[in-house]
Formats: structure tokens, sequence, C-alpha cells
């Protein structure tokens, strides 16, 4: 069983960094965003200032984070689990934490955004806000796992 994100949480993330790329890209390569920037206001050619520079190097470089953040959130699951394994995308770890299903104490909601899986002294919280707490629920109870509330 796999628990993704819900799809149409991602399309602002996913407009965000489009138009930052964007905006980088254009000032960058001197495009119809920029020359309609130049009638407005005093801008040289790009390169002039080290400021300006930067600045679209950064916006760019934004950009491609959070479309690279964006479509990792559409294709890898938050919560996965494979006969007697439990994958969890957590933000303590930088890669996906891999458990077994039995060593899992307690398992509950926690801040109405966060399932906490306790593995013994191990706790772990995963962001569950888009995705469905009725569909994890019915999972974890056919596990025979108690979510408390």
């Amino acid at each position: 069983m796999k628990f993704y994100r819900n799809r149409s949480s991602l399309y602002l993330p996913l407009f965000r960094g489009s138009v930052l790329t964007y905006v980088g890209v254009d000032n960058i390569i001197t495009g119809p965003f920029r020359q309609l920037m130049i009638k407005y206001f005093r801008l040289g050619e790009f390169g002039s200032n080290a400021r300006e520079e930067y600045l679209y190097y950064l916006l760019l470089f934004f950009g491609l984070l959070q479309l690279l953040i964006t479509i990792q959130s559409a294709f890898q699951p938050v919560v996965e689990i494979i006969d007697d394994k439990v994958i969890l995308r957590t933000k303590e770890k930088a890669l996906s934490v891999i458990k077994n299903t039995f060593d899992i104490t307690n398992l509950e909601l926690v801040k109405d955004n966060f399932l906490q899986f306790s593995f013994g002294e191990e706790v772990f919280n995963v962001q569950v806000d888009d995705v469905s707490i009725k569909e994890l629920q019915e999972a974890f109870k056919s596990f025979n796992f108690y979510e408390e509330e």
C-alpha cells in the first residue's frame, strides 16, 4: 500500500517554482519579461550590476529547487507498506526510513497533521497534511495497529 500526497495540493508549489525559474532564466537571457522591465526601470545589460546578477541566479536556484521538491513529492509516497516493512518519508531523516511493521509500539495522530510512529525508543513524525487520514486508519486497522486521536 502506498499513500501519496493529494496532487491538487502540489499545483501551487509547482506554479511558484515555474514562475521563479522563468523569471531567472528570462532575465539571464534577456527575454521578453526583461525587455518589459527595461521599459519601466533603468536596467542595463545583464551582468553590469553584480547584485542584480546574483539576485536572478538566486531566483533561478530557488525556482529549480522548488520544482525538484514538488516533482519528488508527486512521485514519492509519504507512507508505504510492503509486506512486513513500513517505509516512511520524514523530516528527521534525509532518506526514507525503513522499519518492520511488528516493531511499531505506538501509532498516533499528533497536532492534526503529523502521524507519529514509535519504534521502541525511536520516534518518527510523518507529515500527513495532504494525505487521506481515513485511508491511513483503514490500512493500519487491517494490520491490527490502533491509532489514537
